[in-house]
């Protein structure tokens, strides 16, 4: 869709009301490129339920993000954050700062809304880390294929198999996979809505979601699709791992397989030499709203301290907070409310806080992810217990 320049109008940040799918489908295409099945899935399960905040200038789309909802787990509650996607800004009409208006609203917004984070995986990380987001997960990719020497194995006697799962054993599956999901301090909730969404994604990719029984009793679950003769294998979690991973080669002998996370290769060893695995950072995360980490956190130790937390995107989130811990319990405050709108808090009383930090420093550290170097310059920091591990697996 080709757009017409005109500096004369003004620029509009708003979210899309009317849901004109045509528009929005055509700019996602002629930018992202995704294979036709995909962006079917996408604008018919998620583009539907989504948010969509549009930079409109003479009723002409100049720039899109698309916000799509999910259920995460977050210490003992369960929010709906924004995963970011589909950041565009046609060509033309780039290096006018139109990608940093859309984020800032997107960031303000969530921030009223008391959404604790959001996060979003870079196609470039230098793209968002101006914008205060640094990653907080790395996925674990392995490869197989049938030159992987793995395990042994052992359960000829037993009957296996591997079928597809149906709309009415989503809550079984999804009891099953809380069960792994223990480990994880913040995660993806796997509800019946997620597994629903999880299935088309993998339909369109030629796949599917699957579950792996040893004598009629319920092992493992994955989801699989394909890329002409290569396997994609994510959420795939086992009681039986080794067991589960031979049904797979079986499965697909002749192929090599992907598998991302999950627990097939966590805490075993035998044929660890004849895999090629590796850690790749996937996930970025940027706090939106810092009070509400106060619910998430825990403390190692009482304490209480201010600082200067500096977020230049989020006014409400740019000044001095107060941490405080009693019995383990954080809570998070803001503690200088100037009456001056204008007034420059870097100009204020320097005595009223201990020391400065940045958002995108505290997201490191409240996520726990290579926030060494912080904790030796921000030692108190230390008594603060993060939020991880954590499990995010979406693509979209």
């Amino acid at each position: 869709m080709k757009q017409n320049k005109n500096k004369g109008n003004r620029m509009e940040i708003v979210y899309q009301k009317n849901k004109d799918k045509q528009p929005v489908y055509d700019m996602y295409q002629e930018i992202f490129e995704d294979p036709e099945p995909f962006a079917q899935y996408y604008f018919e399960e998620i583009y539907a339920t989504n948010q969509v905040i549009l930079a409109e200038e003479d009723n002409k789309i100049l720039g899109m993000i698309h916000l799509n909802p999910y259920h995460i787990r977050a210490g003992k509650k369960t929010y709906t954050l924004n995963y970011i996607v589909a950041v565009a800004v046609w060509k033309e009409y780039r290096r006018r700062g139109i990608m940093a208006e859309m984020l800032k609203k997107c960031f303000n917004d969530m921030h009223e809304q008391q959404q604790p984070f959001t996060y979003l995986m870079p196609a470039n990380k230098a793209y968002y880390e101006p914008f205060q987001f640094r990653f907080v997960m790395d996925w674990e990719e392995t490869m197989i294929d049938d030159h992987n020497i793995l395990y042994t194995d052992d359960t000829t006697d037993r009957n296996h198999k591997i079928v597809h799962i149906m709309a009415e054993d989503y809550q079984t599956i999804q009891n099953f996979l809380e069960r792994f999901m223990e480990q994880y301090k913040i995660y993806t909730v796997p509800d019946e809505p997620y597994l629903r969404r999880l299935e088309k994604e993998s339909q369109s990719g030629d796949g599917s979601l699957l579950a792996y029984y040893e004598d009629d009793l319920l092992q493992g679950v994955f989801a699989e699709s394909f890329e002409e003769d290569e396997v994609y294998i994510r959420w795939a979690y086992s009681l039986e791992p080794e067991h589960m991973i031979n049904q797979i080669k079986q499965r697909h002998k002749g192929k090599k397989i992907y598998i991302t996370e999950g627990n097939l290769f966590k805490g075993n060893s035998t044929g660890k030499d004849f895999i090629q695995s590796k850690k790749v950072p996937k996930i970025m995360a940027r706090i939106t709203n810092l009070a509400a980490w106060g619910d998430i956190l825990q403390g190692k130790n009482d304490f209480t301290f201010r600082i200067l937390v500096k977020d230049p995107y989020i006014k409400d989130q740019n000044g001095v907070f107060q941490f405080q811990c009693l019995n383990h319990k954080i809570s998070i405050q803001r503690a200088d409310i100037p009456q001056d709108e204008t007034l420059d808090i870097h100009t204020t009383d320097a005595q009223g806080w201990e020391d400065e930090i940045s958002i995108d420093e505290l997201t490191q550290v409240f996520f726990d992810y290579d926030a060494g170097q912080i904790l030796k310059e921000h030692e108190y920091l230390k008594d603060i217990v993060p939020a991880g591990p954590i499990y995010i697996s979406e693509e979209v």
